[in-house]
């Protein structure tokens, strides 16, 4: 009697989990299958051949495996049959996100639209999915970047750039713990970098070039000290180069040409044993070229050029071994 009881009982929560379950999950695909539907009928592109999956089966409806948004292009989903993951990276995809149900998927942590035609605002509704990595790069966004961008804690990567966006960058992207990439340049942005920033303390990439943006470089870069790369260039910076670029001891590139940069070239930035690429070039920096600049042995490129520097060159960059090629060594 004790096996036959087992058995009953593990009949009873099979059928348990059937009737109770299965309801709820039937929901949620029905609703990601709506969602996708119905974004997809503001495409522009909606008849894409690449996009052709995205269908129902005429005979079945939403029983069919076939319709199951887990089956279409460019969708991935989790065990339990949820969307996780929507990558329409260059599949000539033209038109915006202001239909997008972002609220239909509440498991949606990778969001890669690059390298298409999608233009117009970002909605701040996007800041409700549970996202890990947002590659909206190479499109034509525009608007400003939403405030709502802040509320994505998870975020590991924020690529925005090659779009339309104009504005200032949001202080509120400083709330972002988690992020590693950050991406917004050849854009339009304007404003100061705000010094929210260096609250990111896990970045390890900084792209904000080719942009508008004014004012000095915040002293609180000094605190990304998972830093790596820093890209600033063509911008309109003004003031010194903060000496607290010294504390990073991470950074393999650091470049700021083409702004307004003035003051001395920070003695700290000769703590920088492994930096790779180093370019201030045309800017307003004066002063004499720092010695401690030869403790950088690793450089390969060195761009000093244009700009108001003075003195004679310092014996010290004669260490610079790894510089082979000459016109990469420029002062």
């Amino acid at each position: 009697m004790g096996l036959l009881h087992k058995q009953l009982c593990l009949v009873s929560l099979v059928l348990f989990v059937v009737l109770f379950s299965s309801p709820d999950t039937v929901s949620t695909s029905v609703e990601e299958v709506n969602a996708l539907l119905k974004w997809k009928q503001t495409l522009q592109s909606a008849n894409s051949s690449l996009l052709t999956t995205w269908m129902l089966n005429p005979k079945n409806g939403y029983s069919s495996t076939a319709s199951s948004p887990c089956n279409w292009f460019g969708v991935s989903c989790n065990a339990e049959g949820r969307v996780t993951r929507l990558n329409l990276t260059d599949s000539g995809v033209n038109g915006t996100l202001e239909t997008f149900s972002f609220s239909s998927f509440p498991n949606l942590a990778y969001v890669e639209l690059s390298i298409n035609e999608l233009y117009g605002p970002i909605p701040p509704q996007i800041s409700s999915l549970p996202l890990v990595y947002l590659d909206l790069s190479t499109n034509m966004f525009s608007g400003n970047i939403p405030p709502e961008i802040g509320l994505l804690k998870n975020l590991g990567t924020l690529h925005f750039f090659e779009n339309q966006f104009t504005g200032s960058i949001p202080r509120e992207i400083g709330q972002l713990k988690s992020l590693s990439e950050l991406d917004l340049s050849t854009n339009y942005l304007s404003g100061p970098i705000p010094s929210s920033l260096g609250n990111l303390s896990n970045l390890v990439s900084i792209y904000l070039y080719d942009n508008q943006l004014s004012g000095s470089i915040p002293q609180e870069i000094g605190n990304l000290t998972s830093l790596e790369l820093v890209f600033m260039g063509h911008n309109r910076l003004i003031g010194p180069i903060p000496s607290t670029f010294g504390n990073l001891n991470r950074l393999t590139v650091v470049h700021l040409f083409n702004n307004e940069l003035s003051g001395s070239i920070p003695n700290e930035i000769g703590k920088l044993k492994g930096l790779v690429s180093l370019s201030f070039h045309t800017n307003n920096l004066s002063g004499s070229i720092p010695p401690s600049l030869g403790n950088l042995t690793s450089l390969t490129l060195l761009h000093l050029y244009t700009n108001q520097l003075s003195g004679s060159i310092p014996n010290e960059l004669g260490n610079l071994k790894s510089i082979a090629d000459l016109q990469n060594f420029a002062i």
